[in-house]
């Protein structure tokens, strides 16, 4: 029987797709830092465990594949053109080196999800350079140490820019996190979620 629509809507992707709607709802909606750095965090959870829930399920080699180009494409918005438009809506101060900033973090953040669909396979055990996934607990953790710690502001958001771009394409591997580790960035969103509420 022939499919009335494109794509695949198994069970195995409702997190990369929950994880996309709530990047898209804070480009466009989120009108405070705070608010959008909450919502930057939980589509941070959601690819941090999309893969393991995707596991859970019997795919067809073709939804497998599926799943590995949504993730890219997914990534795409949430951990580049979300934290750009958190860097232009909340810290630019300057349109020119906005500007230059925000294209070269864009241009990484593409750059390494090509670059891995490209090879194809991946390593199960290690990342090579950060995964693009990173920019959500790195900006979190700077929005939320800046909101208690005034004299933290002396260190620019710039430099968290520049050292995620260098990061994304470092040629060096990088163990990627276990279930654990996973669980603890779970429980770390939480208590940076309540501080941003507080």
């Amino acid at each position: 029987m022939k499919r009335i629509f494109l794509g695949v809507y198994h069970p195995s992707v409702i997190l990369t797709y929950i994880g996309v709607l709530i990047s898209i709802f804070g480009i466009l909606f989120a009108e405070s830092l705070y608010l959008a750095t909450i919502l930057l965090m939980l589509a941070g959870l959601c690819d941090a465990f999309d893969g393991i829930f995707a596991r859970m399920y019997k795919r067809t080699e073709f939804e497998e594949n599926f799943g590995v180009q949504i993730d890219s494409f997914a990534d795409l918005i949430s951990f580049g053109l979300f934290p750009a438009k958190i860097y232009i809506s909340f810290f630019s101060k300057n349109i020119y080196i906005s500007f230059v900033l925000v294209s070269f973090y864009i241009l990484a953040v593409i750059i390494r999800l090509s670059y891995f669909n490209c090879k194809g396979s991946e390593d199960k055990l290690y990342f090579t350079g950060l995964a693009v996934t990173y920019s959500a607990f790195f900006i979190s953790l700077y929005v939320v140490i800046a909101k208690y710690i005034e004299s933290f502001l002396a260190l620019p958001i710039e430099c968290l820019y520049i050292f995620l771009i260098l990061v994304f394409l470092w040629n060096k591997k990088i163990r990627k996190p276990n279930l654990y580790i996973r669980i603890a960035f779970l429980i770390l969103a939480i208590v940076f979620i309540a501080l941003l509420l507080i």
